[in-house]
């Protein structure tokens, strides 16, 4: 294998940014694999070009982990650590079936967001007589008991739904004074 003081300094430089983030190959080694080809260039501009190609492609591979990781604290918000835990194992088990492993899904688990904001797509009154409402990020979130806003919300209004202060969520309508005490459903 080679040695850290046999790279170029740009390789050098890139490599911390392989080593802070999960392998999705054997320690790291097809991440590397760019950078050593650059290193058997021997003219100088071919072998810059080579060094900034793989560069940019290891930039490209951290921004599509940064967008899962984002797209992911969205998805888990107002679920349970049961819930969460739940998912990740069936995320977990289909990487092994696919021949993937831990590392495939470990970029997953994100810590979970202070609010999200969507619009609500839905509303309607369920069978224990509390107000569901369905937003556009396909989340669904019950009406709990303590509620300051009244009246009808509408479809296509902007909702924010954020942590209480005690426990619990909070649902509040872009333009509107108060909060509804929600529950997500799914």
């Amino acid at each position: 294998m080679m040695r850290i003081s046999r790279l170029t300094p740009i390789a050098a430089a890139a490599l911390p940014l392989f080593m802070a983030t999960p392998a999705h190959a054997d320690d790291g080694e097809e991440a590397l694999e760019p950078f050593r080809e650059c290193g058997t260039i021997a003219e100088g501009p071919a072998r810059l070009a080579c060094f900034d190609a793989a560069l940019s492609g290891a930039d490209a591979a951290q921004q599509a982990r940064q967008e899962r990781r984002r797209r992911r604290t969205v998805e888990d918000f107002g679920l349970s650590g049961i819930q969460i835990e739940e998912r990740y194992e069936r995320e977990l088990r289909r990487s092994e079936e696919r021949g993937g492993s831990a590392e495939d899904v470990a970029d997953l688990a994100p810590p979970e967001p202070e609010s999200v904001t969507s619009v609500i797509t839905e509303t309607f009154i369920d069978g224990t007589r509390r107000r569901v409402f369905l937003l556009e990020n396909g989340q669904i979130w019950r009406e709990g008991s303590n509620t300051t806003l009244r009246g009808r919300i509408r479809v296509g209004s902007t909702a924010t739904v954020s942590r209480g202060g005690i426990g619990g969520y909070r649902l509040r309508i872009e333009g509107r004074t108060g909060f509804i005490s929600v529950a997500r459903i799914r």
